[in-house]
């Protein structure tokens, strides 16, 4: 190879070895720019898609405070309600059973031949002795009407070896008036519900336990089942 032909080769070489060099930088400017079009892209990608996230985040936080909140503005109203019902409760006295108005079993004038006395014994001429007595018995001529002295219900009638025919009315829950040495035409029933002033019987002779008392109508009166003195209840009593 002559001279000229060695020149002419080394050129093509220097000219391959620009075009490898061109080609390589070709090749990763190539590379360098997809990678920031890619890197550019995720980019683009996280930040659309983060700003949802954090708005879905802060929705649920807000609907999970909004159900706390109703749950505790519920619970508070119920407690308050409770508490005020409670308050009402307590601040509500009990109801009292109110006394009946009491009218005396006979009319006009009565005059009592054996008193009423629990808390001390007295003379029973009867019976010759003394004891306590949990009713009073007032003086009336056989066949004298007997009255309901309050409105109420015939609890009781049935016969007494000592008080003879006698009737047990009870005015409500908590008083019971009885009314003894009556007749036996009784006039009224158990079970029936009387009036104030309506008939319930007529006087009897008395029996062999209050002879000595002379003709006369026993009457009773209890509350919550503890005799009461009917003298002091009684409106028109003398």
């Amino acid at each position: 190879m002559n001279q000229k032909e060695r020149r002419a080769a080394r050129g093509l070489q220097i000219v391959a070895v620009c075009c490898c060099f061109c080609l390589l930088a070709v090749g990763a400017g190539v590379t360098y720019r997809a990678m920031d079009r890619e890197k550019a892209g995720g980019g683009e990608t996280l930040q659309k898609e983060q700003p949802v996230t954090a708005v879905q985040s802060k929705t649920i936080e807000i609907a999970q405070a909004e159900q706390r909140g109703e749950a505790e503005k519920t619970k508070e109203i119920k407690e308050a309600k409770e508490a005020k019902e409670a308050k009402a409760t307590k601040a509500q006295p009990a109801r009292k059973s109110e006394q009946p108005v009491f009218a005396a079993p006979l009319e006009g004038k009565t005059k009592v031949v054996l008193a009423y006395s629990t808390d001390h014994a007295i003379y029973d001429p009867t019976l010759e002795q003394y004891r306590t007595n949990a009713s009073v018995s007032l003086s009336a001529k056989k066949g004298t009407e007997v009255k309901a002295a309050a409105d109420g219900v015939v609890k009781e009638v049935k016969k007494d070896a000592q008080a003879g025919n006698l009737v047990r009315i009870a005015h409500g829950e908590d008083w019971l008036t009885t009314y003894g040495q009556l007749a036996d035409a009784v006039a009224v029933k158990e079970g029936e519900s009387v009036k104030q002033g309506q008939r319930i019987g007529t006087v009897a002779a008395p029996t062999k336990y209050g002879v000595a008392l002379g003709e006369h109508l026993i009457f009773a009166m209890e509350k919550n089942g503890e005799p009461q003195n009917p003298m002091e209840k009684m409106k028109t009593a003398e």
